[in-house]
C-alpha cells in the first residue's frame, strides 16, 4: 500500500512539473512575441496563481507546517514590500505598476505570494542539495536569488511589475534582497518542511530561465 502511495504521489509531482515547465514555456512565448505581449500581460497574476496552487496541492507532508510558511512569507514579504514603496529605505524608490493586480497599500497582493513562491522554491532546491547547516543553505540560497534579482529587474520594469524613480536599480535593492531571503530562508528550514521531489528545482529553473531569456531582449543588459 505504501509503495502505491509513492507511486501515486509521483504521478502528481510529475504532473505538477509538467505544469510548470509547460505554462513557463507558453509564457515566454507570449511574451516574446509582440502581438501578443499586451494578453500575457494581463495574465501574470493568474500564473503566479497557479504556480502557488501547484505548490501547495502537490504538497504531500505536514499541511500545517507548509501553511505556516506560507502565512509568515507572505506577510513577511507583503510588509517589508509596504516599508519599501512607502519610505524608499529598504530597496531604494520604487512604485508598482498595474501587471501584477490589486494592490494594498500600494503593493500588489501577489508579491507576497511571489515571496512565497521563491522562498519556497529555492530552499526546496537547497534541500536537494544535501547542505545540512541551515545558515549556510540560507545565505547561499540567498545569492542564488539576488542573482535571480538581477536578471528579474529589467523585465520586471519593461513590462511594468514595478518601476524605479530615475530609471536606476540601487545597490541597495540588491542588498535588501539578500537580508530579506536570508531571514526568509532561515525561517523556511526552522518549519522543517518535507522535501518534495523535482518540485522547488523545476520552478526555480523554469523561473530563471525565463527571466534570462526575457532580459537578453530587453535591451538594458551587458549583453545588449
Amino acid at each position: 500500500m505504501e509503495g502505491q502511495n509513492d507511486q501515486n504521489d509521483l504521478k502528481i509531482k510529475r504532473i505538477a512539473v509538467a505544469i510548470i515547465v509547460v505554462f513557463h514555456v507558453v509564457g515566454l512565448f507570449g511574451f516574446l512575441i509582440p502581438a501578443a505581449q499586451p494578453y500575457f500581460i494581463k495574465l501574470v497574476p493568474f500564473h503566479l496563481l497557479l504556480m502557488f496552487a501547484v505548490i501547495v496541492f502537490s504538497y504531500n507532508a505536514d499541511v500545517k507546517r507548509l501553511l505556516l510558511l506560507v502565512s509568515g512569507v507572505f506577510l513577511c514579504g507583503f510588509l517589508v514590500e509596504v516599508l519599501g514603496v512607502h519610505t524608499g529605505k529598504i530597496f531604494g524608490s520604487y512604485y508598482y505598476g498595474d501587471t501584477l493586480g490589486y494592490k494594498v497599500a500600494a503593493v500588489p497582493l501577489l508579491m507576497g505570494v511571489n515571496w512565497v513562491i521563491l522562498i519556497f522554491s529555492i530552499g526546496q532546491m537547497m534541500k536537494s542539495m544535501k547542505i545540512r547547516n541551515s545558515i549556510l543553505a540560507s545565505v547561499l540560497g540567498a545569492f542564488i536569488l539576488v542573482g535571480f534579482d538581477f536578471f528579474l529587474e529589467p523585465v520586471a520594469m519593461k513590462f511594468n511589475y514595478w518601476q524605479w524613480d530615475w530609471h536606476e536599480i540601487p545597490v541597495q535593492n540588491y542588498v535588501a534582497w539578500f537580508i530579506v531571503s536570508v531571514i526568509l530562508l532561515k525561517f523556511y528550514y526552522a518549519l522543517g518542511l518535507k522535501q518534495q521531489k523535482y518540485i522547488g528545482t523545476a520552478m526555480f529553473a523554469s523561473q530563471l530561465i525565463f527571466f534570462v531569456v526575457l532580459y537578453m531582449t530587453t535591451g538594458t543588459n551587458i549583453f545588449a
